[in-house]
């Protein structure tokens, strides 16, 4: 398994091998988003990233933005400890922290309130009175979809602790979470974009250089931003931690890919013999209906699939 996997990680980073330039800079890389939004010198860029936001939900925005340590440590014995991607605190005792995340992670809805929690914990120290607890924002942005449109269509939403009976009425404003799902983020080519959607698209990987050069002639942040990338793709220790993180990518990305396709395999395999032993009804539960569908795909009469599966027509035509 382990030796698949290294030949897909090989076969993609042979495809992958150019030159880092601001063309083809990944800015949802971690290293990258560090590099523009957790620098002291570029904080006005975090600060105008977390107020777009801010403005979109239409919540108080924060006058300034001072980084904090990305690092919390557990609680309680052999916890789990967190790094977090930019932290930061206003005057106003708002805590801020902003994910990127490319990869698609099981329960991040805990994973966003164990983040926050954390957070908020960390504030109030020993003695100290609850009233001292403040603000607490979470920002996630996501290059995948969390929520199926039937579910929540739009790019971004934002949680908090809500009474049920009205969902308007809030037990409090401490807790505040968003989501921004990249891939629901539709092309535009129109000016003025609204603040929020000029930063997303500055981010998406779908933006092309003449897009993000005329979102830089509408915002001067972006601009900046941009300015910034020249300095990125040039420095050797900034183009190595990049593409760490972009060999580690790929590796999860070729090991996921292997592992469905594993899985693929023994759940049609199983499909097929779960279906004889145990009947068309636990046979359709476990993978035949699947294979049936599959092979009709792939221009198999129904004859021809009841054969190779040993099946009756009528149930395969029922399946269909």
């Amino acid at each position: 398994m382990e030796e698949n996997i290294k030949k897909e990680v090989l076969k993609e980073e042979t495809a992958d091998k150019e030159v880092l330039t601001v063309e083809n800079l990944n800015r949802l890389n971690d290293a990258f988003a560090k590099f523009i939004f957790a620098n002291e010198a570029r904080k006005l860029l975090t600060l105008d990233l977390v107020n777009s936001f801010f403005e979109f939900e239409g919540t108080a925005q924060i006058t300034d933005f001072t980084f904090s340590d990305r690092e919390l440590d557990p609680d309680w014995k052999l916890g789990k400890g967190v790094v977090l991607d930019v932290v930061g605190k206003s005057s106003d005792g708002t805590l801020t922290n902003v994910e990127i995340q490319l990869q698609q992670f099981d329960d991040m809805d805990r994973r966003t309130l164990y983040y926050w929690s954390q957070l908020y914990n960390r504030r109030l120290l020993g003695g100290e009175d609850y009233e001292n607890l403040n603000r607490t924002v979470t920002i996630n942005i996501l290059d995948y979809r969390l929520f199926e449109d039937d579910i929540w269509q739009p790019y971004h939403s934002c949680f908090a602790v809500l009474n049920t009976k009205d969902a308007r009425h809030a037990l409090t404003k401490d807790l505040e979470i968003h989501f921004v799902e990249l891939p629901k983020l539709t092309s535009s080519k129109k000016n003025n974009a609204r603040h929020l959607e000029r930063w997303l698209r500055y981010l998406s990987p779908k933006t092309t250089m003449d897009e993000r050069r005329r979102l830089a002639m509408e915002d001067s942040n972006i601009h900046t931003a941009m300015e910034a990338e020249k300095e990125f793709v040039t420095d050797p220790f900034y183009i190595t931690e990049y593409e760490q993180r972009q060999r580690y990518l790929r590796d999860q990305h070729a090991r996921d890919k292997f592992v469905r396709k594993e899985g693929e395999a023994i759940g049609f395999a199983k499909g097929i013999t779960q279906g004889i032993t145990q009947g068309i009804a636990q046979g359709i539960s476990q993978g035949i209906a699947k294979s049936v569908l599959a092979l009709r795909k792939k221009g198999k009469t129904d004859a021809v699939i009841a054969e190779l599966l040993d099946m009756d027509i009528k149930e395969v035509q029922a399946i269909q």
